[in-house]
């Protein structure tokens, strides 16, 4: 027979449950994944008859205020006389836009693309014949500085804009039943990643031009997917480190070995078999799938950042995490079967 542990006193569980309350803002708290990792946990800690080691502190990801992130940008600017020159290179109709009453009010999606296209209006200008030299040395002024700061306005769109907030901030999981949220935004993010390219490309002459990103921000703003990804991985890697650690501290009571009262490694083997590999092991699988599939996608999201700015925001770190932890959990498992003469062979590595 198994142990009689298996329901745990429900003070335990109130505590657990008020403790993950504040990431649990959609669907009850039986859909979340949560109650996997707590499931599993409870069901060793009844196995190893011990007590149960508190559960992680889930944090919501969130970036920083708007106020800290944002880089301040000088604006540059053209006479009048000049402006009207720019007709000839059809450079005046895009400035004239720009310095209406709505063009000063655009949102950060829309300067950002204003400033792709004045780059290449600029560009056309210097080309053109019909420019006067003067007028010309002031146009590769202004296009060195637009240049130069293009990294700082990618860098607002992606972190102080709404849109990209939205998308970027996490607060709750990523739920596997309902397919993958990776594809929902793939093109989008593969656009941002394109102009990440073109901006960190010295020779640009010899690079696609990149597309404008203003027709993907609805799409971003509804489709919170790199938000619950981070928070998905982040919180895995939480759940699995707490876990492992209740494995390895009440490791020794489970015995095994020749003339030894094995039942309690039998019972914590179906722990194995019917919530790991079952339950918990496919979530991490799942995680681990959307992170592979816009990997490449989401390189834009620490591509431009300089060295003071390297924890605004890393997705491969918080992968890197859970995978880590994963590993360890693995390796736990490992020894256990490895002390007790079997085999893991159906273990699937993570």
């Amino acid at each position: 027979m198994r142990p009689e542990r298996y329901s745990l006193s429900a003070n335990i569980m109130t505590r657990a449950s008020l403790l993950l309350a504040p990431v649990m803002l959609a669907g009850c708290f039986n859909d979340s994944p949560s109650a996997k990792f707590i499931d599993y946990q409870e069901r060793i800690a009844n196995v190893q008859e011990s007590d149960l080691l508190p559960p992680p502190e889930l944090t919501l990801v969130e970036l920083p205020s708007k106020r800290e992130l944002t880089k301040e940008i000088p604006r540059t600017t053209l006479g009048l006389v000049d402006s009207y020159q720019l007709r000839k290179c059809q450079l005046f109709g895009l400035i004239a836009e720009r310095n209406s009453v709505l063009g000063k009010v655009q949102d950060q999606f829309r300067n950002f693309d204003y400033q792709l296209k004045l780059i290449d209006g600029l560009e056309r200008c210097l080309a053109s014949n019909q420019i006067e030299l003067e007028l010309k040395t002031s146009l590769q002024d202004i296009l060195s500085v637009k240049y130069q700061y293009l990294p700082d306005y990618f860098f607002n769109l992606v972190y102080t804009s709404d849109a990209m907030r939205s998308q970027l901030n996490g607060h709750d999981w990523l739920v596997a039943n309902k397919g993958s949220a990776a594809l929902q935004v793939r093109e989008s993010l593969t656009a941002f990643n394109q102009v990440a390219q073109f901006i960190a490309t010295s020779d640009r002459a010899t690079i696609e031009r990149p597309p404008l990103l203003t027709p993907y921000q609805e799409q971003l703003e509804k489709s919170n997917v790199i938000g619950r990804l981070a928070f998905s991985l982040e919180a895995s890697a939480h759940w699995m480190r707490t876990i492992t650690n209740q494995l390895n501290t009440y490791d020794d009571q489970i015995i095994c070995g020749k003339n030894r009262d094995s039942s309690r490694f039998k019972y914590l083997v179906n722990v194995f078999n019917n919530v790991f590999v079952e339950e918990v092991q496919p979530y991490l699988s799942y995680v681990d799938s959307e992170y592979q599939a816009i990997a490449q996608e989401t390189q834009f999201v620490s591509a431009l950042l300089s060295q003071s700015d390297a924890n605004v925001y890393s997705l491969h770190q918080r992968h890197l995490e859970f995978k880590e932890t994963s590993r360890e959990h693995v390796k736990y498992w490992k020894g256990l079967f490895e002390r007790c003469g079997r085999s893991l062979s159906s273990i699937r590595n993570n």
